[in-house]
C-alpha cells in the first residue's frame, strides 16, 4: 500500500530547551523538495540544523535524506525510516532545530527528530493511494445532475467542469468501481453516454494512521 500527504503538516516540540519544528509536504520532484527546503531556511535563518528526508515515485522510488551537521544517522535516517516504513511516496518531511544548549546524545537526537517528523506527517493527513481511472466526458445537463448525485454516494470524483451546449467534465473512479460506473452511464443515459479511453492513475483514498 502506498500513501501520500493530503496537505502540508506542521509540528513543534521542545526537548531540553532545543526546539524542533517539523514540516511535511506533498512533492512531485526533487526540484520541488529543494524549493520547500529553501523556503524553510529563509523562514528560520538562525536555526542550527535543517534535516530532511523525501521519497518520490512508486516501486522504483527515489529517496534522499540529510543530517545537516547532526551526528551521522541521528536525523535524516530516522526521518527517512518514517517515510519508507509507512509506505509514503511523493512526500517530504523536514525538521528545523534550534539548539538549546544541552547535548541530547545520539539516542535522544534520533527520538526527537523521529517524534517531530511523525507529528508533522500526522498533521499532513496521510491518505491511501488507490488505482483509479479518469475519463474526460461530456453529457446533457439532466444526466450530469443525475451523475453528480450518484458520484457523491459512490466515491467518484467530478472535477474540471465546463458548461456549454453540453457539460464537459473529468470523473475519477477507483479501478474496482469502474464497471459500476460504466454500467451506470449506459443504463441511466439510454446508451447515449459511453465512457471510453480512460487514463490510469493513483487517486487519494481513505485517511491512514501511521506508526
Amino acid at each position: 500500500m502506498s500513501i501520500t500527504l493530503s496537505k502540508t503538516g506542521e509540528s513543534r516540540i521542545e526537548v531540553k530547551k532545543s526546539v524542533f519544528i517539523g514540516k511535511s509536504f506533498h512533492i512531485s520532484s526533487p526540484e520541488e523538495a529543494s524549493e520547500y527546503l529553501a523556503a524553510e531556511r529563509k523562514k528560520y535563518p538562525d536555526a542550527r540544523h535543517l534535516c530532511y528526508a523525501w521519497v518520490i515515485g512508486g516501486e522504483s522510488a527515489r529517496q534522499k535524506s540529510s543530517d545537516d551537521g547532526e551526528p551521522q544517522g541521528t536525523a535524516g535516517q530516522p526521518l527517512l525510516e518514517l517515510l519508507t516504513s509507512n509506505g509514503f511516496t511523493d512526500s517530504m518531511v523536514c525538521v528545523t532545530r534550534y539548539f538549546g544548549g544541552t547535548l541530547l546524545g545520539t539516542g535522544g537526537l534520533r527520538r526527537a527528530y523521529s517524534d517531530s517528523g511523525r507529528l508533522a506527517l500526522v498533521s499532513g493527513e496521510p491518505v491511501e493511494l488507490v488505482p483509479a481511472l479518469k475519463w474526460r466526458q461530456n453529457c446533457s445537463y439532466p444526466f450530469f445532475e443525475l451523475l453528480s448525485r450518484r458520484a457523491g454516494s459512490s466515491g467518484w470524483t467530478v472535477s474540471n467542469v465546463e458548461y456549454g451546449q453540453e457539460v464537459t467534465f473529468d470523473i475519477t473512479v477507483p479501478e474496482e468501481k469502474a464497471s459500476e460506473f460504466e454500467r451506470f452511464c449506459l443504463d441511466s443515459s439510454g446508451g447515449t453516454v459511453v465512457p471510453t479511453d480512460p487514463e490510469s492513475l493513483l487517486s487519494s483514498g481513505e485517511k491512514i494512521s501511521i506508526s
